[in-house]
């Protein structure tokens, strides 16, 4: 039978499979029953065609059972430095953590839950970079870090432990990082990547990212003040072929910017585009009317812009509901 640090790590790793957070409930049956109670239940709320009477009578008891030990367990996850944090499915899978703590109690934090969406609290880079070259932090797959430590995507992007992160949110980044981060053969498991907020780096991301070797579907770059140079770069570079998400809110984007998007031969995959509160007319966004233009897409948000419903009928007409105004 296999340990339960080693079921934990399964959960991580599929946060979906019902089974395994099961198994992790049949470990703890003997050391810790109301635990294994809470995780049976809360999985049990999580699925469909539940009767209303059982519902209501398992949210009792997964109240009564949080009040009843729910200071113990989250009182060792507190005293490692943990926060922001609550039970889902019956554990602990998303929390915050300063890097000091991360650096301190990372590995005892993971073993006592299958966490792998954290936030770290940044204030030099040398914890991260400490954290990321153990094999526990294999556990993660959502990593966003806040602060200012200078250096830190380097550290990550060559470090030897983060191959399973799937997807980061950097919104402190300099041109040095991004080009660490374009380049990393380690990050090579990495699909979704936010550099939102970072001002004036739009272009160079846009610019580093089509020479990347990463392989990403989702792609935020909003608030970056990225011009109709980045646009052209995104809509040209191949390495973006297989975006299905492109965020470019709050860029000032003019009409020239939907233009070279709805002509791109390269972002035949994208299936959602974000444009809020740009720069452009009805005129402008009438180039995606087109089945032609950008062919999977479905989601188009167009909102903030003061565009006339009635002027832009024919996008209502190809996308629905999928078009916001």
């Amino acid at each position: 039978m296999k340990s339960l640090r080693e079921l934990l790590s399964g959960v991580a790793a599929h946060p979906n499979d019902v089974e395994a957070r099961l198994a992790c409930a049949e470990v703890l049956l003997g050391d810790d029953a109301p635990r294994a109670e809470l995780i049976r239940a809360q999985v049990a709320l999580s699925g469909r065609g539940l009767d209303p009477a059982r519902r209501i009578a398992l949210r009792k008891r997964v109240d009564a059972l949080l009040s009843e030990h729910g200071k113990k367990w989250m009182g060792r996850l507190k005293a490692l430095g943990a926060s922001d944090f609550h039970y889902s499915r019956g554990f602990v899978e998303e929390l915050s953590l300063s890097e000091k703590d991360l650096a301190e109690h990372g590995e005892t934090l993971f073993a006592l839950e299958p966490v792998h969406r954290l936030h770290v609290e940044v204030l030099s880079g040398k914890g991260l970079a400490s954290a990321a070259a153990q094999p526990w932090f294999e556990q993660l797959r959502w990593l966003k870090l806040s602060g200012n430590g200078d250096g830190v995507a380097r550290a990550l992007a060559s470090a030897t432990h983060a191959g399973s992160l799937a997807s980061l949110v950097l919104p402190l980044m300099d041109v040095e990082d991004l080009t660490a981060l374009a380049g990393s053969e380690a990050l090579a498991g990495l699909r979704s990547l936010s550099l939102t907020g970072n001002e004036g780096l739009g272009d160079e991301a846009a610019g580093a990212l089509a020479e990347s070797q990463l392989t990403l579907t989702r792609l935020y770059l909003s608030g970056t003040d990225l011009s109709e140079e980045g646009v052209a770069a995104l809509a040209g570079g191949k390495r973006f072929q297989s975006l299905e998400l492109l965020a470019l809110n709050r860029n000032a984007l003019t009409d020239e910017a939907a233009e070279v998007l709805a002509a791109s031969k390269v972002l035949v995959n994208l299936q959602r585009l974000e444009l809020v509160r740009n720069e452009l007319s009805e005129e402008g966004v009438l180039v995606f009317r087109s089945a032609k233009a950008l062919p999977k897409l479905s989601h188009l948000d167009l909102r903030q812009m003061g565009l006339s419903e009635d002027e832009l009928k024919p996008l209502l007409k190809r996308f629905g509901k999928g078009v916001k105004l």
